[in-house]
């Protein structure tokens, strides 16, 4: 039976200035989870119902300091999800140095004061899925760990690193092309866009006047003509990777 402190404890990692103090963050349900096990996280705890725990027991017994078996009732009083999933894990925050981060020789993306856990999720998933390993966020960014960010992810979070810092000194350093996403900028479709830095801008206000100043082209995706005001900035980073990933296999 769980505890009153564990499931206090689990619950204080929702909040960002907890997760900061313990270094922890929770992720839940079986692919993130055995996703962050695969990719070799370090695992304070896993909390998990008795048929995942006889599932997974020979294959993760050596990837995890504990594991706690719990009940589908007790789940959903530590759970961050409207339908708890079988398993929740306490996991390290992995430390994370800007300086192991060399010029790319391919895609890297910059991300500028992005605030919405899904919109962070999901671009992390599409740079996932388009083979960008290596995301940087201004340090206004929402924080990588939320529980919305990490269960968005759907488990790039393992795969995807995460790096924040101040996005105007970085990019001013940067030996690379950085390319700025912007309303006015050349047609995505005519940039000729390939390898360097892809800059993208906060959901509503887009990037901010002192971090544009050092990019070293504007791009931007034509819109159809319909009126909409933008895109919303997962999908425009969607559609901005595709087109460099076209480009860089021709």
């Amino acid at each position: 039976m769980l505890s009153k402190n564990q499931i206090k404890h689990i619950q204080s990692l929702k909040q960002l200035k907890f997760r900061k103090e313990h270094a922890l963050f929770v992720a839940e349900g079986p692919k993130i989870v055995e996703e962050l096990l695969a990719a070799n996280y370090r695992i304070d705890t896993v909390y998990a119902t008795e048929d995942w725990i006889e599932e997974k027991r020979e294959k993760f017994a050596q990837k995890f300091a504990e594991f706690i078996r719990i009940s589908p009732k007790e789940l959903e009083r530590i759970s961050n999800l409207s339908t708890p999933n079988k398993v929740l894990a306490v996991c390290r925050m992995p430390e994370r140095d800007l300086q192991e981060i060399s010029d790319p020789e391919g895609i890297l993306l910059a991300l500028d004061d992005i605030r919405d856990p899904g919109n962070m999720g999901t671009i992390m998933r599409t740079a996932d899925w388009f083979g960008v390993k290596t995301i940087i966020c201004s340090n206004d960014c929402v924080d990588v760990f939320n529980p919305k960010v990490v269960q968005s992810s759907m488990g790039s979070l393992a795969r995807v690193k995460v790096y924040y810092t101040d996005l105007e000194s970085y990019i001013s350093e940067s030996k690379v092309a950085v390319y700025a996403t912007v309303l006015d900028g050349t047609s995505i479709w005519k940039s000729s866009a390939d390898k360097g830095i892809f800059l993208i801008g906060n959901e509503s206000r887009g990037i901010r006047p002192e971090v544009l100043r050092h990019a070293t082209h504007r791009i931007s995706i034509p819109s159809g003509g319909s009126g909409a005001e933008s895109l919303n900035a997962a999908v425009a980073t969607g559609i901005v990777l595709a087109a460099v990933s076209r480009e860089l296999e021709n």
